[in-house]
């Protein structure tokens, strides 16, 4: 492995000028000990709010990239883009050939994330017109970061040897607060990129095998090669135009931890040959979830549930880390952040299983906290699937004033949420992961949902392509009369 992050590194230097390893003039600042919140967004993305020489700006956190990057789009005519100083090759799994790509080299100054100094670094110049910077390895690699889904935020901390998580690790029992898991990552041989091993079950059909872990792209990849070999059925498409994704029974990444059912884009022509695809937060994501890709360890914890009478109900730990109660209604979370410019965004999460989807809905509140009363109802809706699952959305979101004026107005005017009631079943209005809002006047029910893999908010269905009968399915065929 150290042969590998060796090689990488003077591919890196061996592609650059002189100039590019000049001295910095300020020493860069660490980001250990902050907790920054995400930038809003119905699914998990990772990207927390940055600054360019006083320009505000989105940084994207990358393990799973060797060099850190930024977009051409940060400068114009005014403001012109530093030179380029050379260039620098590394590895890029999904670059052509041998999993290699050339990247402009330019010296960034003036990135600050969390109020933090990073300093002059050389770093890669992307193409994109959005104006943008990405952490990679190169920065990353020295730290370990807690993904909170709930509160949306995320904490960085030195990394620390595998050894070291697991001595710190409380012990459990049947009467913790939590389940706690701790995979290990390997690392791909030749680009080094964090690895973990996945089970995918679509019927009877199984494929397990090494996903690189990445932290950029919010849904999860299966290489198409592998989902063939394997005769995964994917969604339908056009004739003749390759497969978009594949519906997965599960996807688990140690027994009976993952994400049921779950949808994964299709990798074609996925360029890797060692990996099956990549892993990302729609699955590792349903934990508050600890990454340290030196250190070699994922760590993944969430409220541990009970079940009995076909009730589940979720711990709420103590003050001694213990289960204080066991109730239904703690399975159900609220975090509500207001930001700038008076925007709220609401996150929901679901801690237990969602066999029939559901519907939790809010209160709104005042300015002191008290309930208001609105001629608009407000909530979150949820497909069926495994517990673990947030959303978050601005409320009232931007396209709200369009459709539903009165309302957005409404909800404009509430200093806060609570918990109000939720109810079992699906919102066919809104079939995903979705904050809804109901105009009692009208009875029109306007929705923003969490984007699939396929971009769109639709739950895709699996494609119809003959398969033959599973074993429980022809224990249930009748006899054939003849």
């Amino acid at each position: 492995m150290r042969i590998a992050r060796a090689g990488a590194l003077s591919l890196l230097l061996a592609g650059c000028h002189p100039a590019a390893l000049a001295p910095p003039v300020e020493a860069p600042g660490s980001l250990a000990g902050l907790t920054l919140p995400l930038l809003p967004s119905p699914h998990l993305r990772l990207a927390v709010e940055g600054d360019l020489n006083g320009r505000p700006l989105p940084v994207v956190l990358d393990v799973a990239r060797a060099l850190s990057a930024v977009s051409s789009g940060c400068w114009d005519e005014k403001r012109p883009a530093p030179p380029v100083m050379g260039s620098a090759r590394v590895p890029d799994v999904s670059a052509l050939p041998g999993n290699l790509r050339d990247w402009p080299l330019v010296r960034l100054t003036g990135l600050r994330v969390g109020g933090v100094l990073l300093g002059p670094r050389g770093v890669g110049l992307t193409g994109e017109r959005a104006c943008a910077v990405t952490l990679g390895a190169d920065v990353l690699g020295s730290y370990a970061f807690t993904l909170d889904p709930l509160r949306r935020e995320v904490t960085f901390e030195p990394s620390r040897p595998r050894a070291a998580w697991l001595a710190a690790l409380p012990a459990t029992d049947a009467n913790s607060a939590e389940d706690v898991h701790v995979l290990e990552l390997s690392r791909e041989p030749v680009g080094d990129w964090p690895l973990l091993a996945a089970r995918l079950t679509q019927g009877e059909a199984v494929l397990t095998g090494p996903f690189v872990l990445v932290s950029r792209e919010p849904f999860s990849r299966l290489a198409q090669g592998s989902a063939e070999a394997q005769r995964l059925h994917p969604l339908e498409t056009a004739a003749r135009l390759p497969p978009r994704a594949y519906v997965m029974d599960a996807v688990e990444v140690a027994t009976g931890v993952g994400v049921a059912p779950v949808v994964l884009e299709a990798g074609v022509g996925w360029r890797n040959p060692t990996t099956l695809g990549r892993l990302g937060p729609d699955v590792w994501g349903r934990f508050r979830a600890t990454v340290d890709v030196q250190g070699n360890t994922l760590l993944l914890r969430r409220p541990r549930v009970q079940r009995s009478e076909n009730v589940q109900r979720c711990a709420r730990p103590s003050a001694t880390g213990g289960a204080e109660t066991w109730r239904e209604e703690d399975c159900f979370a609220l975090h509500v952040r207001r930001g700038a410019g008076g925007r709220t965004a609401a996150t929901a999460a679901v801690f237990r299983d969602l066999p029939e989807g559901g519907r939790l809905y809010l209160e709104p509140l005042g300015e002191k906290g008290e309930p208001l009363s609105l001629a608009c109802q407000v909530g979150f809706s949820f497909s069926p699937t495994s517990r673990g699952v947030t959303t978050q959305h601005l409320l009232p979101w931007p396209n709200l004033s369009r459709s539903l004026p009165e309302c957005a107005e409404a909800l404009q005017s509430a200093r806060g949420f609570a918990l109000a009631l939720f109810e079992e079943g699906p919102m066919p209005e809104c079939p995903n992961a979705c904050a809804f809002v109901h105009e009692s006047n009208t009875r029109r029910t306007v929705c923003e949902c969490q984007p699939t893999p396929l971009g769109d908010a639709l739950v895709p269905q699996r494609g119809s392509t003959p398969r033959p009968p599973t074993k429980k399915e022809r224990e249930l065929e009748p006899e054939d009369p003849r």
